[in-house]
């Protein structure tokens, strides 16, 4: 028998990320890989991205350095053998990003970093969007791709809508033969700056996306190949209203438990090592709404618009109930915040109707009080004063 030359590291590399074409799988960080793969294999975050000596860099990009694309970017820009170019609206965030990273800033000259500036990208191969919604995605996509060369990627890291990620790939492939890939993160601002996040793919075409999986393995320690394009937008909408449906669920139960009286803080303690917990109940709750800072780094409209995502997937499975009235909630909350809120401050909608903020020792105090007022509507009323003897 003929005796493949392949390293074994490989092909359970290959068999990890994908299974035959448009094939389903996951890709982990370099520890999943087995221990006796060599030191340079052990690292394929910056083995994969390795070229030769000599060889020129190859060009890669990234558009939209808000929160989440800014330490993205950042991360890219340390492969080894790319060069990163960086693309925002506001040129000057550009440039503090080639600053800060080694980056390159390009539309920063009379485009002043507007949508004029994006034919600089028409020599990168792999280019990362971190925008808004799948408008902003198709508005930037369309106007990128004519700068394109055929066979180039374009990556959208944005929780945009499927059937529009749908449309938009067929329609750069078929027009101009750029792939279209559709990759939300997990993992909020902390993540991206670990180069922790989960990516979930969605990809038409295998070959393209072994080009694709080393730059997103730059930032991620897990990318899922989720399906076809479409696919991977539609598990990031479901994960984020499971996110803040758990969040919801957990405040809720918080506020039963301080008007029976028992502190919030308290009744963590038990459920954090018990089957009730998750991560809103581990980090959520105590670090954002307990602490009253709400300053997780997400915005309650962009949850709310992914709520909305996820109650368009939803509408094709019969009977869908549960999600739905938490994905509703979220929007009437919404409505109630600012635009800058937090989305943690979801729970706030709740308060209202409760009457009460969750806030340590809030049960205990309530339980004591109860206690006293209780006390004193069991005790015996005074004796009435007698008069006074005449005399």
């Amino acid at each position: 028998a003929q005796v493949s030359s392949i390293p074994m590291w490989r092909l359970a590399l290959r068999r990890a990320c994908h299974r035959g074409r448009g094939g389903v799988g996951t890709l982990h960080r370099p520890e999943a890989l087995p221990a006796s793969a060599s030191l340079r294999h052990a690292r394929p975050r910056r083995a994969l991205a390795s070229m030769a000596a000599g060889e020129r860099a190859r060009t890669i990009g990234f558009l939209g350095l808000g929160a989440m694309g800014y330490p993205m970017a950042g991360h890219m820009a340390k492969l080894s053998g790319y060069q990163c170019l960086v693309w925002n609206r506001t040129a000057a965030r550009a440039e503090a990003h080639a600053a800060e990273f080694g980056s390159r800033a390009v539309g920063s000259g009379a485009g002043g970093g507007g949508a004029e500036g994006l034919e600089a990208l028409r020599g990168a191969e792999v280019l990362v969007m971190c925008l808004p919604t799948s408008a902003e995605d198709a508005d930037i996509a369309e106007q990128l791709a004519p700068h394109l060369s055929a066979g180039a990627c374009i990556v959208s890291c944005t929780s945009g809508e499927p059937a529009a990620t749908q449309r938009l790939a067929q329609s750069l492939k078929e027009r101009f033969g750029v792939h279209f890939f559709d990759c939300p993160v997990s993992g909020g601002p902390r993540g991206a700056a670990a180069g922790s996040l989960t990516c979930m793919l969605g990809s038409d075409d295998d070959a393209a996306a072994e080009r694709v999986l080393p730059v997103v393995s730059s930032f991620s320690q897990k990318v899922v190949r989720c399906g076809p394009v479409g696919s991977g937008h539609a598990v990031k909408a479901v994960n984020n209203a499971l996110n803040v449906t758990h969040l919801l669920l957990g405040a809720e139960g918080l506020l039963a438990l301080q008007q029976f009286g028992v502190d919030p803080e308290v009744a963590l303690s038990a459920i954090n090592t018990s089957s009730g917990r998750s991560l809103q109940t581990e980090v959520r709750l105590p670090e954002e709404v307990l602490s009253r800072r709400f300053g997780y780094g997400f915005k309650l409209p962009l949850m709310a618009k992914d709520c909305r995502i996820a109650a368009g997937v939803l509408k094709e499975l019969p009977g869908a109930s549960l999600l739905p009235a938490a994905l509703d909630m979220v929007q009437r909350a919404c409505a109630e915040e600012s635009q800058d809120a937090d989305y943690t401050r979801v729970v706030c909608h709740l308060e209202r109707k409760a009457g009460m903020e969750l806030r340590p020792g809030a049960g205990l105090a309530g339980k004591v009080l109860a206690a006293r007022l209780a006390e004193s509507a069991s005790a015996p009323a005074p004796a009435a004063a007698q008069p006074a003897a005449q005399t």
